[in-house]
């Protein structure tokens, strides 16, 4: 079943909750959204496997010719799991369907489901992701948040929703995956050095017990 298509949605959370985005729930896990959603399962990416499993999930609108009212202005959804658990949602508004509006036009939107946004000296600053961007608006409680970012540049929006302790933890797995890495980097390279002068070797010799049998002078 997939309800991304559908912008009519009409089951909204009570105001502040903010650990919803539609059919959408933080800390839900992979295999719900891949249901909910009808994304394959072989396109989940896997960003790192240790010390905690990170995954990526994208969903892309359909290609569709709409100019109805109803059109959903949602260009793509990104999901990100740590240890299999719905962490963030990252949600990619249409230009087309933005085109002409206004951040507060968009906050009075969000806010029907969201409720009143923090004031705006609280709002966190921009992942370097959208170093590019700013944050209008954020809605918050206890347990997570949601961030309305606007590009520099262009009228492109971005709706990020984080849950406040899987992000936590999912920020120090990618750090110390990162580390890692960085460590066995070297270890990595000679092994792969390794393996290709090997293999090239025993392409040689196959390639030379072949011709060797078969040479008749």
């Amino acid at each position: 079943m997939t309800v991304l298509g559908c912008f009519v949605e009409r089951q909204p959370a009570t105001a502040q909750d903010v650990s919803r985005y539609r059919a959408y729930v933080l800390e839900s896990s992979l295999d719900s959204v891949l249901e909910e959603s009808g994304v394959r399962a072989k396109d989940v990416q896997t960003v790192h496997e240790r010390p905690a499993e990170i995954h990526e999930l994208e969903w892309r609108r359909p290609f569709l010719t709409s100019d109805g009212e109803l059109a959903d202005p949602v260009h793509d959804i990104t999901f990100a799991f740590y240890n299999r658990a719905l962490y963030q949602i990252t949600v990619s508004y249409a230009r087309d369907r933005t085109d002409g509006l206004t951040s507060n036009d968009i906050i009075e939107a969000l806010s029907v489901t969201y409720g009143s946004p923090i004031v705006t000296a609280a709002i966190s600053r921009p992942p370097m992701a959208l170093r590019d961007s700013v944050a209008v608006a954020q809605w918050d409680n206890r347990s997570s948040s949601a961030t309305l970012f606007r590009d520099t540049y262009s009228s492109e929006f971005k709706l990020i929703l984080m849950s406040k302790a899987l992000s936590a933890r999912a920020r120090d797995a990618i750090h110390e995956a990162i580390r890692m890495d960085a460590i066995e980097a070297p270890r990595r390279e000679l092994e792969q050095r390794t393996k290709k002068a090997n293999d090239a070797s025993a392409a040689r010799e196959k390639t030379r017990t072949i011709n060797k049998a078969a040479f008749r002078p």
